[in-house]
């Protein structure tokens, strides 16, 4: 059984079509990795390639992800906020991911910041520096990953261009604030340079196609198709995920843990309860990918 030989990030920084390794940050045992962004990122958990890749690099290797992607969400904490703005959204992002402690942090976002257009640069750069202050207590070895090209449709859709002017402002920022506080940045503007198949549904939001891209770029690997127990690790992923989605994002949150918790504050105690089921899988995934044992057989001549 062959795996994919490198992971997340070749040099400092990485750019789509680069498959380099040298110097890439390695998982360590007992890494929890947590992914954090808007769309882009919650959307990862529904396809699981970023995680199938990386734990296929170390089978020997106890390494957890938790994916904790908002879609919508800005570096201000806009979705998360719900009825009670960002502020508070940014709050319960800061208490969730201190509460997980990752060793690990894959950070995305930029997309949807910008639709606000040239003018809200610097409100985005404010809002990432704050973002990683917040972050940098917990010393986790950090990836700041940039937000992908607006795919052009064609017809009757709009014309891109100018948009895609902005994307690459609103990453160049991201490079610049990764490359001053030392952390590695992925580049995926131009993650289908040859546009031989689309790679997204609408322009901005990825297919499995472009996910399982996007997936190779980050952990620094050529694309390639996964083989028959990567995709059975990648469906147990999917099914991790959707519990752990469930556990940190319960149905009626605002029953729960929210402004109607009076009403239905009871069932929190449901919610460590899915930590073993989430457990279990995470245990199946790693039992796949250990690499077969070599067998010989004598024969009788």
């Amino acid at each position: 059984m062959c795996w994919v030989g490198a992971v997340l990030a070749g040099a400092r920084d990485v750019r789509a079509g680069d498959t380099a390794a040298a110097g890439a940050l390695e998982l360590k045992d007992g890494d929890r990795v947590a992914l954090i962004g808007g769309t882009f990122i919650e959307r990862e958990q529904n396809y699981s390639y970023l995680e199938t890749l990386l734990i296929s690099r170390w089978p020997q290797r106890k390494i957890t992800f938790r994916n904790l992607g908002w879609s919508g969400d800005t570096v201000h904490g806009h979705a998360r906020g719900y009825f009670d703005g960002p502020e508070q959204g940014f709050a319960r992002l800061n208490a969730i991911v201190h509460e997980l402690k990752p060793t690990v942090i894959l950070l995305g976002y930029g997309m949807g910041e910008s639709f606000d257009g040239e003018p809200g640069l610097p409100a985005f750069r404010a809002g990432l520096e704050r973002m990683l202050d917040m972050l940098k207590d917990l010393e986790a070895r950090t990836v700041l990953i940039g937000p992908i090209k607006h795919e052009n449709h064609g017809l009757p859709m709009s014309d891109p261009a100018e948009h895609n002017r902005v994307i690459r402002l609103y990453t160049d920022v991201m490079q610049d604030v990764a490359a001053k506080r030392g952390h590695r940045f992925v580049d995926l503007y131009d993650l289908n340079p040859d546009g031989e198949e689309r790679l997204t549904e609408n322009g901005i939001h990825l297919t499995q196609y472009g996910y399982h891209h996007a997936a190779a770029v980050i952990a620094g690997v050529p694309y390639a198709p996964l083989s028959s127990a990567q995709e059975k690790m990648r469906g147990l992923a999917i099914q991790k995920n959707f519990q752990y989605f469930n556990q940190w994002r319960p149905a009626n949150e605002p029953y729960i843990f929210g402004f109607r918790k009076h009403e239905q504050s009871r069932n929190r105690v449901e919610m460590p309860r899915f930590t073993q089921p989430i457990e279990r899988l995470e245990d199946e995934i790693r039992n796949l990918a250990q690499p077969a044992a070599a067998t010989t057989e004598s024969k009788p001549q």
